[in-house]
């Protein structure tokens, strides 16, 4: 349910606040294809990311399987600037299976938005499907967040808890509340939200929306990675750059890795 139609169209708003990720992934996109390379942005959703990369001046493809989130990216391309326009490319797919029949010197998948994959088959294909449209000496990012064990199993997470009261520009207000559930034997966070969205102070709709996410661990990961051919490069556990093994909090796990055959 969560990338339907009545989600894309809140998705902005729920996600507006949340910048600390853009500059990071502008300048290491920048940094890796220097002005004539070109990036690849799995799930690619509204552009809340990949705008911004094209905007720092690199060339980007971006997929997503979910039309209603393209859609809403497409009106963002189209009303940006000329040359940004030109940088930016968009198509429909499937990140486990897609074939474009070019390579890349960045692949990067942002936002957690890796563990929506929750099977070890579904990890691997995309993986797969990655090391194939890498160029020589490419890279793979992605980011997931750092498994807060102890706040996981907490008691509070089996209740209903408020997350946002937002009135916006246009008119509208999002209210939105969720309830989590983790299984630890898959190692699977459930969420559901309960969201309700006014326009002019009248109650416009009602909904609710899901999704599972795959809560990973350094090692896992590392072993992922190496059975599907890839080596480690940078192992961060934020967005500024720090080791992930010397900084005292981690709080994301922001992987770099390049296959195996390139090194």
């Amino acid at each position: 349910m969560h990338y339907n139609q009545l989600e894309a169209s809140i998705y902005d708003k729920v996600y507006a606040g949340l910048t600390a990720d853009i500059a990071f992934w502008q300048n290491f996109a920048r940094e890796t294809c220097g002005e004539n390379g070109q990036a690849l942005e799995l799930a690619c959703g509204t552009l809340r990311v990949m705008l911004p990369v094209a905007e720092g001046g690199v060339r980007v493809t971006g997929i997503d399987q979910s039309p209603y989130m393209l859609e809403l990216a497409q009106k963002k391309i189209d009303a940006a600037g000329d040359d940004v326009r030109a940088r930016i490319t968009i198509q429909q797919g499937d990140m486990r299976s897609f074939e474009l029949g070019r390579s890349f010197d960045l692949i990067y998948i942002p936002f957690n938005t890796f563990g929506i994959l929750t099977t070890s088959a579904d990890q691997l294909a995309v993986l797969a499907s990655i090391k194939k449209h890498l160029a020589p000496n490419g890279v793979f990012a992605f980011s997931v967040f750092f498994p807060d064990i102890a706040r996981m199993h907490g008691e509070v997470l089996k209740r209903w808890q408020a997350e946002m009261d937002e009135a916006f520009k246009d008119g509208t207000r999002v209210m939105r509340d969720n309830v989590r559930a983790v299984d630890t034997r898959k190692q699977i966070i459930s969420v559901t939200w309960r969201n309700k969205v006014y326009r002019n102070q009248i109650l416009e709709s009602e909904f609710i929306t899901d999704i599972e996410l795959t809560y990973f661990f350094p090692r896992e990961i590392e072993h992922l990675l190496t059975r599907a051919g890839f080596q480690i490069v940078h192992y961060w556990g934020n967005y500024e750059r720090q080791d992930f093994w010397k900084i005292r909090e981690p709080w994301q796990q922001i992987v770099v890795a390049r296959a195996i055959s390139d090194l």
